[in-house]
């Protein structure tokens, strides 16, 4: 980290101002249009600011600023959800990251998951000491959002119903199936419980799997099937589909189409 420099009286208003309204990150049209200047000159007093150690560069044309106790030059991020949005948006907090934010699982994950409409270059970079996980969508899944706000930005997250099926859709993101299984567990038990959306939103993510693997664990966990699941397996494809794509599935439910793996097999038998 560069050692603090003076930035005047003037200077110190005017960072305070811009962060009161913008308390994760900072750019150059934040600067322009709060001090009402031009975007050369916003561009230059940003520069001046990071040069002198009271903002940190995350990326071209996006700064933080420095917390007044760092001591190390690997920056931590306060606010890593609105740097994500910031640097990759249109898009939506997701993944782990969703899951921490509706409480629906105790594991301790420092990654940040955001779900980008954008083709990036690199899915898992690291911004001063904080590692981001990007995973790029279609626009068509840019749904079942809600929103959290930081200061003046917006972020989007997605609900806890729309983080059930995106892991569904993807058991890969969080771990396998094992790990969605628990989160859906945790899910079941939450206010937030609604199969009637649940199956909706699999239906607009245009993957049968969804519900091939939702079908399976209801049929684990519970005692009998929800009255607004009970015609889901005429709604699946004939085909076979992986339970975990993460692990060998060598035994098939017929049910649900699926093929899963010997130790879901013997939870399985034993509901049967």
């Amino acid at each position: 980290m560069s050692n603090l420099a003076g930035i005047g009286k003037t200077g110190r208003t005017r960072l305070s101002k811009i962060l009161e309204k913008n308390p994760g990150s900072i750019n150059a049209a934040d600067v322009a249009k709060l001090l009402d200047l031009s975007q050369k000159e916003a561009n230059r007093i940003l520069s001046r600011w990071c040069t002198n150690g009271w903002l940190y560069r995350v990326k071209r044309g996006v700064y933080i600023p420095v917390p007044m106790d760092s001591t190390s030059s690997d920056i931590q991020i306060e606010e890593p959800f609105v740097i994500a949005d910031s640097l990759y948006s249109p898009g939506y907090i997701a993944g782990f990251s969703a899951i921490k934010h509706w409480d629906l699982s105790e594991q301790i994950i420092e990654t940040v998951y955001y779900f980008s409409t954008k083709q990036v270059s690199k899915r898992d970079p690291t911004y001063g000491s904080t590692r981001f996980q990007i995973k790029t969508i279609k626009e068509n899944r840019l749904f079942g959002t809600k929103t959290i706000w930081y200061g003046s930005k917006k972020i989007k997250v997605s609900d806890p119903t729309k983080t059930i099926v995106d892991v569904l859709d993807d058991p890969k993101l969080v771990g396998g199936m094992s790990v969605v299984f628990d989160i859906f567990k945790e899910y079941a038990e939450t206010k937030y419980l609604d199969y009637k959306l649940m199956l909706e939103y699999a239906g607009r993510m245009n993957n049968k799997t969804i519900l091939k693997r939702l079908g399976f664990m209801i049929d684990v966990h519970l005692n009998e099937t929800p009255s607004e699941l009970s015609g889901m397996a005429n709604l699946i494809s004939s085909g076979y589909s992986n339970f975990d794509p993460s692990i060998i599935c060598q035994f098939i439910v017929e049910k649900w189409k699926l093929k899963i793996p010997v130790s879901w097999k013997k939870e399985y038998d034993r509901k049967k």
